[in-house]
């Protein structure tokens, strides 16, 4: 299907319109009984989710009033109002008893998603799978899972009218994360990376990666200390994804 296509299924219901973004979340989760969606705006992804059955019931949660209006619009358009339910709430706070056992989180900055994920310790306690699409800076998602307990099950890179779009799935594991036992490489460049996506030889991520590397390639004379391991991790990269 070309990239930005909107999908349309047919449901119980009426048929939700997700973007191809909101789609790659959604068909990273698991089944599950109770999904938190924190930063619904309209509860797209919360609804088709029970629509099709990944989810039992599930929460659509924002910080601001303007999103939730829309959000319950769209509940009551599609007759999921009796499994969807909105929560005003700065990521998950207040949701410690509710057995909330998935989380997603779409559309925000790395940064934005560490403080929600970080002042949620409570609630994770029982959640099994995280659904991640950062706008920005995956590698620190990538390593704070790394170093607390999450295990990355699966990641996915998708491009909708020309930006690239990193979804991340994590998993609760004991001990090494397997996906980051790749030879030759250090975990700080496979968190630049992703493993899954490096090992699979991802299509869509070679182009992204090669548009970092021209990126960065252009401004690697101006601070070379810095940015010279920077390219030459993209350019090892793309090469090992050619079969170069």
């Amino acid at each position: 299907m070309p990239s930005g296509t909107v999908r349309h299924y047919d449901t119980a219901a009426m048929a939700p319109l997700l973007s191809r973004r909101l789609e790659g979340v959604l068909e990273l989760v698991r089944p599950c009984s109770l999904l938190a969606d924190v930063g619904t705006d309209h509860a797209l992804l919360p609804v088709a989710a029970v629509l099709r059955g990944i989810a039992q019931r599930a929460i659509a949660a924002d910080l601001r009033e303007a999103p939730l209006f829309g959000a319950r619009a769209h509940i009551a358009r599609m007759g999921a109002g009796a499994r969807v339910v909105t929560v005003k709430a700065d990521g998950l706070s207040g949701m410690e008893q509710l057995g909330i056992d998935a989380v997603a989180i779409a559309g925000m900055s790395g940064d934005s998603m560490l403080r929600i994920l970080e002042a949620a310790a409570p609630v994770l306690a029982g959640v099994g799978q995280l659904l991640l699409q950062p706008n920005q800076d995956v590698h620190e998602l990538r390593a704070w899972a790394l170093h607390n307990g999450w295990h990355l099950r699966d990641e996915q890179m998708v491009e909708e009218r020309g930006q690239f779009f990193v979804l991340c799935a994590l998993e609760r594991g004991t001990g090494a994360d397997p996906a980051y036992a790749v030879p030759g490489w250090t975990a700080a460049a496979l968190c630049q990376l992703g493993p899954r996506l490096l090992m699979r030889k991802d299509a869509v991520a070679l182009r992204w990666f090669e548009r970092q590397r021209a990126r960065v390639s252009r401004w690697v004379s101006r601070d070379v200390d810095r940015l010279q391991p920077q390219l030459d991790v993209w350019d090892a990269a793309c090469k090992a994804m050619q079969g170069a």
